[in-house]
């Protein structure tokens, strides 16, 4: 939630072919986890209802409800809460956003309601702002009972510090309180899984909020089991704060994989005790996932999990078990105790099984299959895995927890042992591939703005260090053609926000030369699906040409 972290924040079964949506009556049949949306007035609140939805999420815009000081203007959002009551939905007021009257903008940025109102008040209007909240608490009052701070706390949205919005948090905390003591507080945190931000908030103001919302975008599904299991046990460690999930499919892959990504979600999100997720979506485009969701569980509990090679089991209910399972890279093959088990996609078409000596073997891929008919053995089995470890993630392809070192040697195609930079090959981390000084490497584009070199360590050799051990970050380049033209540093999560090391000039020579780098605070918590950057920003007259880098851990 600093400077630099706000800067950054940056085989699918198509929708047509799932079960049609619910018809206009009763909801869908219970969802393994609540479900909300997030919405606005005028919003479908009945078609969110029919679909197994019980919440929504609702902007409590300041900037518009007191767009003059001490003149509250509340129809529109009056409105938006009596619909979606009378359906039957649980409204969370979103409290953000700041009138022009109030806010640190200044000179031009007052003439731009895009700047303005995405600042938090100056100190001197906390007050004010508390105010707002105070009313806004009391003329919803045995309507609302749970208020999030602020959306996602990421660019363009959000343009204040992490203590401003601590600020705007235990304000909250304190008007809400006061009306009803029942009332809950949302922590926002910025776009990804951002464990620090929550660390953060977790260390500063741990009696403000109630429940932590993340907000995954850019992540895959499977890449939440790991932050969700960390922040569970280790940043929250025994605190009892709720968790939500934001989830935007738009965020994560084409149209077509939208409802296998909800899917996902949800299992995901029900294996880790998720109190609810809320989707960015049309209720008309998630409704038939929701069904299909509802459908393969029966509204059972999550009991536990099943790993086998690279897939993974979520098994829910005791007595008469189901089970969603897919895998997490390429096809896998998982067995089931039990014959004659109905295997299905999401659009429950028939999936191929092989029945032998009382077990059952499905091959999966990425599309989550539903298993049914299993025995209690089954969920007896998956309790026991989840009693043995309550964090499951997917298998790795390689397990690099007692290697001295992972790497990757770039180029064209990459060798990359444990250390991955070919997923960043794209947008902002799309660097040219090069053959210089007899090899092939890869090199950044000043000109194009391409100047960073993404990369993410295997997770299985470092995941949210926390002072556990320092980290070397050994780089290598091609030597500059001239003195003082050509440096870099890194960009890496630390634990306590994003930071950039000093920068490194690249010494005048041909050939390759090399630079290490020691981290004494890193985090490398995967925020955004990567651990750091090299940054070759502020080279102008030569770009950098990096050709392998390596990452040790190192005793404290």
């Amino acid at each position: 939630m600093g400077v630099h972290r706000r800067l950054l924040a940056v085989a699918s079964v198509l929708l047509f072919a799932l079960p049609a949506p619910p018809s206009r009556g009763a909801p869908v049949a219970a969802l393994p986890v609540p479900v909300g949306y997030v919405a606005a007035s005028g919003a479908d609140f009945a078609a969110m209802r029919r679909s197994g939805a019980r919440a929504v999420r609702l902007v409590a815009d300041w900037s518009v409800i007191e767009a003059d000081p001490g003149v509250f203007q509340w129809t529109e959002l009056d409105r938006a809460v009596a619909a979606a009551a009378r359906v039957g939905l649980t409204v969370t007021l979103v409290l953000a956003f700041t009138p022009r009257w109030a806010s640190l903008a200044s000179g031009a940025e007052l003439d731009d309601p895009a700047i303005w109102s995405r600042q938090p008040p100056r100190p001197a209007h906390l007050a004010d702002w508390q105010r707002f909240v105070e009313a806004a608490a009391q003329r919803y009052r045995g309507r609302v009972r749970e208020w999030q701070v602020w959306t996602v706390l990421t660019l363009p949205i959000w343009r204040g510090t992490a203590r401003e919005y601590f600020a705007l948090v235990a304000a909250a905390r304190t008007a809400t309180k006061a009306v009803d003591p029942q009332n809950r507080i949302i922590l926002a945190t910025p776009a990804g899984a951002d464990l620090i931000a929550v660390r953060r908030a977790v260390r500063e103001i741990p009696d403000a909020f109630d429940a932590v919302s993340l907000s995954p975008k850019h992540l895959a599904p499977e890449a939440l089991l790991r932050p969700l299991g960390t922040l569970r046990d280790r940043v929250l460690d025994g605190r009892r704060k709720g968790l939500r999930l934001e989830w935007d499919p738009r965020a994560a892959g084409g149209r077509a994989a939208w409802g296998v990504h909800i899917a996902k979600v949800l299992t995901v999100a029900a294996a880790f005790g998720v109190e609810r997720v809320d989707l960015v979506a049309d209720p008309s485009i998630a409704s038939p996932v929701l069904e299909a969701v509802a459908a393969a569980t029966g509204g059972a509990p999550f009991a536990g999990y099943l790993s086998q090679g690279r897939a993974l089991a979520f098994v829910f209910g005791r007595t008469a078990p189901s089970a969603i399972v897919w895998s997490a890279e390429g096809e896998a093959t998982i067995a089931f105790d039990g014959e004659g088990l109905s295997v299905s996609t999401l659009a429950g078409a028939p999936v191929a099984a092989t029945g032998s000596g009382g077990r059952t073997a499905v091959t999966v891929g990425a599309e989550p299959v539903i298993v049914k008919g299993l025995p209690a053995a089954v969920a007896e089995a998956a309790e026991a895995a989840l009693a043995a470890d309550p964090a499951p993630v997917f298998p790795p392809a390689r397990d690099y927890s007692r290697a001295a070192a992972v790497t990757a040697r770039l180029g064209r195609v990459n060798v990359e042992e444990g250390l991955y930079n070919m997923p960043f090959r794209a947008r902002a981390g799309a660097v040219e591939p090069v053959q210089v000084a007899g090899a092939e490497a890869v090199r950044t584009n000043a000109a194009k703005e391409i100047v960073y070199v993404y990369f993410d360590i295997d997770d299985s050799f470092i995941y949210y260090v926390d002072g556990r051990y320092a980290v070397e970050i050994t780089v290598e380049v091609l030597g500059a053609s001239a003195p003082d033209q050509v440096g870099f540093n890194i960009f890496y999560d630390s634990m306590t926000d994003l930071r950039f090391t000093r920068r490194q000039i690249v010494e005048a020579k041909e050939g390759w030369v090399t630079y290490s780098i020691r981290l004494l605070d890193a985090a490398f918590a995967n925020t955004w699906g990567w651990d750091f950057a090299i940054n070759a920003a502020g080279n102008r007259a030569e770009d950098l040409t990096v050709r392998t880098v390596t990452v040790r851990k190192l005793p404290r």
